[in-house]
């Protein structure tokens, strides 16, 4: 009998082992992928400034008409495909869910910026004053949207590390 219990007893204590090595890998695991994920979105967002960066340089050039409009529109072709490419790269991650809805509106912000980026390039094609004005608000929209989504990821991030 005595035998029996201590089994027993054995078999619940290898029971409690497993279950808190369990629950702090599962913990560990999950803040590894926060971290890859919180790693990954921080190399978009910053890569992102510096293709903005580099594309309002040459805006600034062509204004001081150190390149010509042809330059600017070379340039612009290989911009708009790099600013594609970031909105991808969204779609790539996999943000825990309290993220989610912050990496929507950054996504939403880079799209917009896109818009604003090509209908720029449209005004300086044709001189339609009507595409500059719609650049200049989806550059807003696009402002917007990302102090939208980086107040949701603070939120997010607040609520997992009070």
């Amino acid at each position: 009998m005595k035998q029996s219990r201590d089994i027993i007893i054995a078999i619940i204590g290898i029971a409690i082992i497993g279950i808190v090595i369990s629950y702090f890998y599962s913990a560990d695991l999950t803040k590894n992928l926060g971290l890859a994920f919180g790693n990954e979105l921080k190399s978009i967002q910053d890569e992102l400034k510096t293709q903005q960066t580099q594309f309002s340089s040459k805006y600034t050039i062509l204004n001081e008409n150190a390149i010509s409009t042809e330059e600017f529109l070379e340039f612009s072709n290989t911009h708009i495909k790099k600013m594609d490419e970031f909105i991808l790269r969204y779609d790539k991650l996999s943000p825990p869910e309290s993220f989610a809805s912050a990496v929507e509106l950054l996504k939403l912000s880079t799209n917009s910026q896109l818009e604003s980026d090509i209908e720029l390039i449209e005004w300086i094609k044709t001189g339609d004053e009507s595409a500059k004005i719609r650049s200049d608000l989806l550059l807003q929209e696009a402002f917007d949207y990302e102090m939208a989504g980086l107040n949701e990821y603070n939120s997010a991030k607040a609520g997992i590390n009070p």
